[in-house]
C-alpha cells in the first residue's frame, strides 16, 4: 500500500509539475483570457472521478452515504479557502509542486495546509 501510495505520488508530482495544473490558473485563465484549456482538463477530472466512485460504490468497495449537508460551514470554508488560495499563489496542487520547485512561500502554504486540514 504504501509502495502504490509513493508511486501515483510521484506519476502525479510528475505531471502535475510538467504539466503546470493548477485549480486556481484554471479559474484565473477562464474569467480573465477566456483559454478553457486547464478548465477543460478539471471538467475531465472531475468526470473520472466521478465514475470511479460510481464504479467503486457499485462493486461494494466504498459506502456512499448521505449526510445532512453544512451549509453555513461550506460558505465560510470556501470563502476562507478561496482568500488563502489567492494569498498563497495558487491552490494546493499547484503549491505542492512548486514546494518542491524550492519555493519558501509555497512552503509555508503548505505548513498551513497541514495545522488546518
Amino acid at each position: 500500500m504504501i509502495i502504490t501510495g509513493l508511486i501515483v505520488g510521484l506519476v502525479l508530482g510528475f505531471v502535475f509539475q510538467r504539466g503546470r495544473f493548477c485549480v486556481t490558473g484554471a479559474f484565473r485563465d477562464l474569467t480573465l483570457t477566456g483559454n478553457t484549456r486547464w478548465f477543460s482538463v478539471l471538467i475531465v477530472l472531475i468526470a473520472v472521478h466521478s465514475i470511479g466512485l460510481f464504479l467503486l460504490n457499485s462493486f461494494g468497495v466504498i459506502t456512499l452515504e448521505a449526510a445532512p449537508f453544512p451549509w453555513l460551514a461550506s460558505i465560510v470554508g470556501g470563502l476562507i479557502f478561496g482568500f488563502a488560495m489567492v494569498y498563497a499563489g495558487g491552490c494546493a496542487t499547484g503549491t505542492y509542486y512548486r514546494a518542491g520547485e524550492g519555493l519558501v512561500g509555497s512552503w509555508f502554504a503548505l505548513i498551513f495546509y497541514a495545522l488546518f486540514s
